[in-house]
């Protein structure tokens, strides 16, 4: 399944200036390519790095800029590619959501050393040519190797990261 457009229907929470303030916003996420995973948000953690970025301390925040780089969800559409993953599968996703999947590194499945950059989930530029935007919205779109499946290790909910290579 794929989306051949896409609308601003996701909604966002966003700092508009270096105050750091946010505040409700919609925009548009890339359309869900060949090896995409579409994850409606229901957690995303806070970290120092959101606020950081978000009152652009290190100079290069792109406005309006949606943080979140700790994200749970439930996985809501995939690529006609993507065969690890299922609708309905509980998943996370963290500091990256796309590389260049061709380079050594990527290939060797280490794509936070990808030779010609890792896209952060939130302030990167995508390979559509898109800023990210992170967790705190209603769902993202993800290539399928930064996609962790999240597996119960016992009834009361606790949960362990695995990689899929």
């Amino acid at each position: 399944m794929t989306s051949e457009t896409s609308t601003e229907d996701c909604l966002g929470w966003a700092a508009r200036d270096t105050s750091g303030v946010l505040s409700p916003y919609n925009f548009s996420r890339r359309a869900v390519g060949s090896d995409d995973v579409s994850i409606t948000i229901t957690h995303c953690g806070i970290c120092y790095a959101d606020v950081i970025w978000t009152r652009n301390k290190i100079g290069d925040s792109k406005y309006p800029l949606v943080p979140g780089h700790e994200i749970v969800g439930i996985v809501k559409e995939i690529g006609p590619n993507v065969g690890r993953f299922k609708v309905g599968d509980r998943v996370g996703v963290g500091t990256y959501v796309n590389s260049c999947r061709d380079c050594e590194y990527c290939n060797d499945g280490l794509e936070n050393y990808c030779a010609k950059g890792s896209v952060f989930t939130f302030n990167a530029i995508d390979a559509d040519g898109t800023i990210t935007k992170g967790g705190y919205s209603s769902y993202i779109v993800v290539h399928e190797r930064q996609v962790y499946i999240l597996r119960s290790k016992t009834q009361k909910s606790m949960f362990t990261l695995h990689k899929i290579k």
